[in-house]
């Protein structure tokens, strides 16, 4: 099976968890490409929470992203408000091959637990607009700073489910 990681991580959390997967699907024989979405300006604490807010998109570097020879995809992003990054939704809208392709998420952060539910529908609608549907397991896990304080032990059953798509 060839995984393709797709995250974004402006703290070094999301890129954390990305790299525990990878592992965690090499152990079981999955070949896997991490792909970090690159912004071309890092916002500030405040852009970047209005700008999730919101739901606008900002300007990602790397736009040629081609998720022909992944079987499965994972994408990843911290929660900004409650929210997905809006880097998140540029990729989504901007990577080729990506309609059909089965598809896992991953959410880092310091959100709630009423937030996580408001996390999952956006990212799910965002995906569902371009034609994807998503795995109902979703992984989240939450960081005080740059500590994981809750998730971890979903780990395991995350790269379980996504290895029987």
């Amino acid at each position: 099976m060839k995984i393709g990681i797709v995250y974004y991580s402006r703290t070094g959390n999301t890129r954390q968890v990305a790299k525990t997967l990878e592992e965690k699907f090499k152990e079981k024989n999955a070949e896997v490409d991490l792909i970090e979405i690159e912004h071309v300006k890092r916002p500030g604490f405040f852009t970047a929470g209005r700008a999730s807010m919101n739901q606008q998109e900002l300007s990602i570097k790397n736009t040629d992203f081609d998720m022909q020879k992944y079987d499965v995809m994972i994408v990843g992003t911290p929660t900004w408000a409650g929210r997905p990054s809006p880097f998140m939704k540029v990729f989504i809208n901007k990577a080729e091959n990506i309609k059909g392709k089965k598809v896992a998420v991953f959410g880092t952060g310091m959100s709630p637990l009423d937030k996580r539910e408001q996390f999952k529908e956006i990212m799910k609608n965002n995906l569902e607009n371009v034609g994807i549907k998503t795995v109902e397991n979703y992984l989240l896990i939450n960081f005080k700073r740059g500590q994981i304080v809750d998730g971890e032990q979903n780990i395991d059953d995350f790269v379980n489910t996504v290895l029987k798509l």
